[in-house]
């Protein structure tokens, strides 16, 4: 299969809001908060199908909890005048 050019170019100076790896390393996860992913696998030949599976789903939740900690944190940055009850500023 054959890409345009354009997507490469727009790859390069892609930013991601999340970049985070699996427990083992073999997975990279990068994410943002458009919805873009990108999976990088490594070794895989020391993995089965349901070892890699469960690498590249520790990798989403890691990757998942830091888009909602941050689309959470710029939610409040939003509104800094309004109180927030039973947490500490």
């Amino acid at each position: 299969m054959h890409l345009p050019e354009e997507l490469f170019v727009a790859y390069e100076n892609w930013q991601p809001d999340a970049d985070v790896y699996s427990p083992d390393r073999s997975v990279r996860l990068r994410a943002d908060q458009a919805g873009q992913v990108q999976v990088d696998l490594q070794d895989l030949h020391r993995h089965t199908d349901e070892s890699l599976a469960g690498q590249v789903r520790a990798a989403a939740r890691v990757a998942l909890a830091a888009l909602q900690a941050e689309a959470g944190a710029a939610e409040r940055s939003d509104r800094p005048d309004e109180r927030r009850y039973g947490h500490r500023w």
